[in-house]
């Protein structure tokens, strides 16, 4: 069971602005939670908290009820993907892939068969077998997205990270990788923590959402229920005003 915990957690920086204000809010084992929120609402403040790359002011942050306030990034067992691919442009999509498995150490550390039937096993469920050879500037965006995914899911992290990864990608992949990212995740059953602005994307891939807005938690349920009953006047407008903003294209998905 891996299983995330926000307890009164805020984030402020020197500068007095509170970026995160005393949030609580709990993620199930095998979950698929999306952060959603407008540009400066502390969604990715939130995930990178958890991830290690920003301290915590206040509260605490536990994974499988242990708490990682004070953990190193690389020990909590997380795996993250970013807006940008951040592929190794020397290295091919096998390198790639295989690069945080060969890095592991001691217990960790799988023998070269292993390495080479989890690359493939994974370069086949992301369909990329055939592009194994080649070099990230070689690959769509698409691909490279895909490559990205492949090398945090290879680890087999406690929980996934996904910050906007889709920004960079045009509407039509973008809505290829939504399909994609679901399936990976009912497959794979990884606790996921999923960063997006976008309202379609998080109604579209979400177990449950948070809302967000200036740092504040504003509703936290099912996407439906947020579109159907929303908390306030914020969820209001953010959620449920933009997306009968373009009903023709979101009815079929969210009508009950």
């Amino acid at each position: 069971m891996v299983s995330v915990k926000f307890e009164n957690v805020t984030k402020k920086y020197d500068d007095g602005t509170e970026a995160v204000s005393s949030l609580n809010l709990s993620v199930s084992d095998g979950e698929f939670l999306v952060l959603l929120g407008p540009s400066g609402c502390g969604k990715s403040t939130t995930l990178r908290m958890l991830a290690g790359l920003e301290d915590v002011s206040d509260g605490n942050i536990k994974i499988d009820d242990v708490r990682v306030n004070d953990l190193p990034a690389g020990a909590r067992g997380l795996g993250m993907v970013f807006q940008s691919y951040a592929l190794y442009p020397h290295m091919n999509v096998e390198e790639n892939l295989s690069f945080g498995l060969k890095r592991a150490t001691g217990e960790a550390r799988l023998s070269n068969e292993e390495i080479k039937i989890s690359v493939e096993s994974m370069a086949k469920m992301l369909e990329l077998s055939e592009e194994l050879s080649k070099l990230p500037k070689e690959l769509s965006g698409g691909q490279r997205q895909r490559v990205a995914l492949g090398r945090a899911l290879i680890k087999r992290p406690k929980v996934l990270l996904m910050d906007e990864p889709l920004s960079n990608l045009d509407a039509e992949l973008r809505h290829q990788m939504r399909g994609e990212i679901r399936r990976l995740h009912e497959e794979l059953g990884c606790t996921t923590i999923y960063v997006t602005h976008d309202q379609i994307e998080a109604m579209t891939l979400a177990d449950r959402i948070a809302i967000l807005d200036k740092g504040i938690l504003q509703q936290n349920c099912p996407p439906l229920e947020a579109y159907h009953k929303p908390a306030n006047e914020f969820v209001e407008g953010f959620l449920v005003k933009h997306l009968n903003d373009i009903r023709d294209t979101t009815k079929t998905l969210f009508e009950e």
